[in-house]
């Protein structure tokens, strides 16, 4: 009897003495930061990571139980549709969607969404793509949701259609419309029309909802509260928050949908074969899924204060040192501090404090806020994507440079 998708034709570095309080307390003594022997052995230089899971800064970092789980893995051969099979059901009994499965990343889950959209799981439409002729072509977003990674939709062949107030939602969608996109990311901030509002809209002209929730964890009660919303399919990536590979994501929803999103995609032959998810990813998503829903989320979070407010307290007798945390208007991430001084009279500006980090060794990455939605003050320090001591490597590498401007 076939199965539901098988129907489906890091050199070590200069120490640094550390003084922690007991609760979370950093490594007793001195930190190191070492690079793994790979990176020794090609000549790429590792850094300490205070701003977050960038793509380009490799994502996140994987706990010992995911890659013990990716190794494991590694050591047999199975069917990857018997595999996305199950991964699937154990991600959607632990989430509450009807269906799920893994895909090679968030992009990739939205691409697959459109798929399902336009062609479903029409073998002559699905060989088509991105050919929409003749095919519902086009999907209705607010204009404030457009943003850099939207191409995952449009790839696919249709035509996003901008609108900013729900009645210009309603008045937009027709015939040609496959769905309603909806982004939920601090990129995005300041839209009109919240995502129940867009769901019912959507739902009443018989359209399904695409979310992009790729780095809206945490909370963890976001793997479970957009589908109980009743968003047809989302997509969150593997290689943030959620601590899993860093090409992986998850794409979950209605089983209809999930079926012919999952038609279009690697393993099958048609349009998103390019966007293959091996069985390690596979696996290592499904534990890093459990073991974020089982974390002490307060915990970590409260771990992470303990962690800025040593940097602060490092930097406290700094001439003209300001520090703040900054406000999270996105409520999502981790706690953010942000270090101001007067750059004037020490002689360094922002972007001077940002290129010596990133000079020195080890190398240290951090933000510029006035970069951000919205915009803030100062040097930006992320401790989310920081192991246990790394905070002082930074406050004593900003107070030295600060000292010696």
């Amino acid at each position: 009897m076939k199965t539901f998708f098988q129907s489906l034709t890091r050199r070590k570095f200069v120490a640094v003495p550390l003084a922690a309080p007991a609760a979370f307390a950093a490594p007793a003594g001195k930190v190191t930061f070492e690079a793994a022997p790979i990176y020794q052995r090609l000549g790429v230089r590792p850094f300490i990571n205070a701003v977050g899971t960038i793509t380009t800064f490799s994502g996140t970092l994987m706990s010992a139980e995911v890659r013990r789980a990716m190794d494991e893995a590694s050591r047999n051969f199975i069917h990857i549709h018997e595999l996305q099979e199950k991964a699937g059901a154990r991600i959607a009994a632990l989430t509450g969607a009807e269906a799920a499965f893994v895909t090679s990343g968030a992009s990739c889950a939205l691409c697959l969404a459109t798929c399902a959209v336009t062609a479903g799981d029409d073998q002559d439409r699905m060989k088509r793509l991105p050919d929409l002729t003749g095919l519902k072509s086009e999907m209705v977003i607010q204009k404030r949701h457009r943003n850099m990674y939207d191409h995952a939709f449009r790839m696919v062949g249709v035509k996003l259609i901008e609108v900013e107030t729900a009645g210009q939602m309603k008045s937009a969608i027709g015939p040609k419309t496959a769905a309603v996109a909806f982004v939920a990311s601090h990129h995005v901030l300041g839209h009109k029309v919240e995502l129940d509002e867009v769901a019912a809209i959507a739902h009443s002209a018989g359209l399904p909802v695409i979310l992009d929730a790729a780095a809206e964890i945490p909370p963890a009660s976001n793997l479970s509260k957009f589908v109980k919303m009743g968003v047809d399919l989302v997509a969150f990536s593997g290689g943030k928050n959620l601590r899993g590979p860093q090409c992986s994501g998850i794409l979950m929803g209605k089983r209809d949908l999930i079926r012919k999103a999952y038609a279009n995609s690697s393993p099958n032959n048609y349009f998103a074969r390019i966007a293959k998810v091996g069985k390690e990813e596979i696996a290592g998503l499904v534990v890093a899924l459990e073991m974020c829903l089982a974390k002490d989320h307060e915990a970590e979070r409260r771990n992470w204060h303990t962690m800025l407010d040593r940097v602060a307290a490092h930097l406290q007798s700094t001439p003209t040192v300001h520090t703040e945390y900054i406000t999270n208007s996105d409520f999502s991430h981790s706690p953010r501090l942000s270090i101001q001084w007067d750059e004037a009279k020490l002689g360094i500006s922002l972007e001077q404090m940002i290129e010596r980090l990133r000079a020195g060794s080890p190398s240290i990455e951090a933000s510029d806020m006035r970069n951000f939605n919205p915009p803030w003050k100062g040097l930006g320090i992320f401790p989310y994507n920081l192991n246990p001591g790394e905070e002082m490597i930074i406050a004593a590498r900003v107070k030295e440079i600060l000292t010696r401007a």
